[in-house]
């Protein structure tokens, strides 16, 4: 089953939302930190700074370049992490106080927690090792005096340990919100941002997407008849039976109830089939629905509705296109 890769959500809904606030408000944050400590060492000098203002300066315009570009363009964070990754080292490369260095850690540890939040594991390994090394190697050019190898393991072990407790807790939170706990399939967030980020991941491709409705025949019967621990091993054993059939690479939730999808996307056109077959075969009472569009313009929110529309119509009830429902009372 395709698994949650990134927490970013393609089209900045639910989490996408959260994660682009949360640069931002870091951003803002050490930007103005940085602005407050060159204002008062040069501008205002209240007392003498930590050494050169060159490196706060370098931050600021960092800083408040990647604010600029996140206002214009959200939905890619990339040039914006990697300003931030940027901009605390270079103002540790002119520091003549190691306490001054270490307070500047506390960024770059908020900095790796929100990174291994929010992206892939290998790839926020990659991102918070390149961070550790360039504020190793700031520390290194400062001149700031150092405690030979201790100062870098120091900053090593703030830096990686942050990210790999704080942030894999955050991480661990969040992927529990788009989770199932009676299935351990996607729910409603989580089908949302793995498919965004699978017809994302193939979009260049000459494939097709397939969306597959489904939903559990009579199982308010059975709920009914034998009661509801009868009906929800019904849902896990299904469940079950679609996660082992499902294709590698493919997109399973339970978006409610007796309600569940599948995405399936590539240039395999008999995997659909082949998951059809398993799901008539092993899982009786199941009504189910299909539609397909070929890559790039597939909409995935476009195909859910077309499947779920073809599911009712093989149950002989066709869904009413013409009068939209009646408004709730209030």
């Amino acid at each position: 089953m395709y698994p949650l890769r990134s927490l970013a959500d393609a089209e900045g809904r639910v989490i996408g939302r959260q994660q682009v606030r949360l640069l931002r408000i870091y951003l803002s944050a050490t930007t103005f930190l940085f602005l407050w400590g060159v204002t008062f060492t040069t501008v205002i000098p209240i007392r003498r700074g930590p050494g050169s203002p060159t490196g706060g300066i370098i931050a600021i315009v960092l800083g408040v370049a990647a604010l600029a570009y996140l206002a214009r363009r959200p939905r890619s964070l990339t040039p914006a992490v990697a300003a931030a990754v940027a901009a605390t080292p270079a103002v540790m490369a002119y520091h003549v106080s190691m306490t001054a260095e270490y307070v500047c850690l506390i960024a770059t540890m908020f900095l790796a927690m929100y990174i291994r939040a929010f992206y892939p594991p290998r790839q926020a390994l990659a991102v918070n090792g390149i961070l550790t090394a360039v504020t190793m190697a700031a520390v290194a050019v400062a001149p700031a005096p150092k405690v030979g190898v201790l100062t870098f393991l120091i900053i090593g072990i703030a830096i990686m340990g942050a990210a790999e407790s704080f942030g894999l807790v955050m991480r661990a939170l969040l992927e529990a919100a788009c989770t199932d706990p009676m299935t351990g399939l996607l729910n409603r967030a989580g089908w949302e941002i793995a498919t965004a980020d699978l017809v994302a991941r193939l979009r260049a491709s000459a494939g097709t997407v397939t969306v597959v409705a489904l939903d559990i025949d009579n199982l308010k019967t059975l709920n009914d008849t034998y009661g509801h621990d009868a009906g929800d091993r019904r849902i896990t054993e299904y469940a079950r039976a679609w996660r082992r059939a499902a294709p590698r690479g493919a997109v399973l939730a339970r978006l409610g109830g007796d309600e569940f999808a599948a995405c399936i996307a590539g240039r395999d056109s008999a995997a659909v089939n082949r998951f059809l077959d398993e799901i008539r075969s092993r899982t009786p009472q199941v009504s189910v629905g299909t539609a397909t569009a070929a890559l790039p313009g597939a909409v995935v929110a476009q195909l859910l509705s077309r499947a779920d529309a073809a599911l009712y119509r093989g149950r002989g009830r066709p869904l009413r296109q013409d009068v939209p429902p009646p408004p709730l009372d209030t």
